[in-house]
């Protein structure tokens, strides 16, 4: 088992939170980046704190609060897939489990006695 560095959590933080400030910025374009959002204002465009989007969910009608759900859901998923990415390098160093790395080479082949 191997450990967990400080820089692998902060590179996995970073991911993360880029993760969630490009699903932000998204959310904000579907909407037209609208004054009542906040965020800083760059011509017609605006930029956004990561998560934002989490407090627009009052400013919105019922019917479009849904894109606020799935983008909740999209910030989960990619912070379990991190979760998993960094669980399965915890696991350590193993052997290769399909492709060359699993095929033998010459001296297990006369060793086998198959040729």
């Amino acid at each position: 088992m191997t450990r967990l560095s400080r820089v692998a959590v902060a590179y996995g933080l970073a991911v993360w939170l880029l993760t969630v400030q490009v699903v932000t910025e998204l959310v904000g374009w579907l909407f037209a980046w609208p004054e009542v959002f906040g965020g800083l204002r760059l011509g017609a465009v605006a930029l956004f704190w990561p998560g934002q989007f989490l407090t627009w969910r009052g400013l919105l009608a019922p019917g479009h609060r849904w894109i606020v759900t799935v983008a909740t859901l999209v910030c989960v998923a990619g912070a379990l897939a991190l979760a998993v990415r960094i669980g399965l390098a915890l696991r350590g160093d193993r052997g290769p489990r399909f492709g060359a790395g699993r095929w033998a080479g010459d001296a297990d082949v006369r060793r086998s006695g198959l040729l």
